[in-house]
């Protein structure tokens, strides 16, 4: 294990050295001028010339790379080009928690939605249930995010009370349907009821007659710190687009693990525990689920990694400051010292979830901290 980590720690240097060099040659092909930016359109070219003289930006490119990566090294990121001029670090760190949380809470979200379905639809592979969630992810992943994110909005927000009448009549239909269920099971020996089945279909009318009895009021926009109003109120700030996000995510990690698992459930130390008569729920927790997570965990780490830079969309139709935004507004302005700062903390966090990700292998599988030894 530990040649493992440290195999990783060195891969993690170069990359973010191969990072930071190209986002400052991106920085250079960008359009505009910074000094521009401070001092409006109308200032003298004097004017333009101290300023840039003052940022440096009178250097060569390779000049500027060097002392820039030389203060990071230092832990000194520089300060914002753009006025209100501040710490970079400050302006990342004021940005950081919305992002980290949204992500943290929509892969959370998405791995409790896909590993359940992705599971039931690969042991009930071919069937109603498996046909309904392959169905419904191939449309959830076609559709665009902030489509999603608008449908939501218009859902769940515009139109409460609609939402909570089709709820209630489905839970209500899905009750009287399992009570016909078991009472049809009763009379007709040849067809008993599935206790899985049964336990799920119970949970579901159960989960959904809470919604319908607690659904709270959603924000449209907006983002509420927990220092400012509470971790419930921040969750419910946070509720509609980290489901947006999870939506799409759920699609694609259901699939993967449905695939995975339909494989591993026709190895032969499956076939045995199903010939034990093991129960279907022991079968694909303890000897289905974990075979079956290699795909789905580096899946879940890239997603990670990639909603932490990509949620641009969702932050701006929500209108969370976070570091999709920060990232879009510092291209804007050309305020390079923000952006390499921000791309180059992103590219951190990446790194570090997906070598997270590596060492889980060895936990999956033994063979891997075997041979890694």
């Amino acid at each position: 294990m530990r040649r493992v980590v440290s195999n990783l720690a060195v891969r993690l240097v170069p990359v973010l050295l191969l990072v930071t060099l190209g986002t400052s040659l991106l920085v250079e092909l960008l359009p505009g001028d910074p000094a521009v930016a401070i001092l409006g359109p109308n200032a003298t070219p004097d004017d333009y010339d101290n300023v840039r003289q003052e940022l440096g930006l009178d250097q060569s490119a390779g000049s500027r790379y060097l002392s820039w990566l030389g203060g990071v090294v230092h832990g000194d990121f520089g300060r914002t080009l753009v006025p209100p001029v501040q710490d970079v670090a400050d302006v990342i760190m004021s940005r950081l928690p919305v992002t980290l949380e949204l992500t943290v809470l929509a892969t959370l979200m998405a791995l409790v939605l896909s590993v359940p379905i992705g599971l039931w639809s690969a042991y009930r592979l071919g069937g109603a249930f498996d046909r309904f969630t392959s169905t419904s992810a191939y449309a959830v992943i076609s559709l665009p995010s902030f489509l999603l994110g608008l449908t939501l909005i218009f859902v769940a927000v515009l139109h409460p009370s609609a939402l909570r009448g089709v709820t209630g009549a489905l839970v209500a239909a899905g009750f009287i349907a399992v009570v016909g269920w078991v009472l049809n099971a009763k009379r007709n020996r040849a067809a008993p009821v599935r206790p899985v089945a049964l336990a799920i279909a119970l949970a579901l009318c159960v989960l959904g007659a809470l919604a319908v009895a607690f659904w709270p009021e959603l924000p449209r926009q907006g983002y509420v710190r927990i220092s400012t109003g509470g971790l419930l109120e921040n969750l419910r700030s946070l509720f509609l687009p980290a489901l947006t996000l999870a939506l799409i995510e759920t699609a694609q990690l259901s699939q993967i693990l449905r695939n995975d698992a339909a494989v591993t459930l026709r190895e032969d130390f499956v076939l045995a525990a199903r010939a034990k008569g093991m129960p279907p729920v022991h079968i694909l927790t303890k000897e289905v689920l974990r075979p079956s997570s290699f795909s789905l965990v580096t899946v879940a780490g890239i997603s990670f990694g990639r909603l932490l830079g990509g949620t641009v969309i969702v932050e701006t139709l929500f209108r969370l400051p976070g570091m999709g935004t920060l990232i879009v507004q510092s291209v804007a302005t050309k305020d390079f010292a923000v952006l390499q700062a921000s791309i180059l903390l992103l590219a951190v966090i990446y790194v570090v979830v997906n070598a997270l990700v590596d060492v889980s292998y060895a936990y999956l599988d033994p063979r891997v901290r075997r041979g890694a030894a």
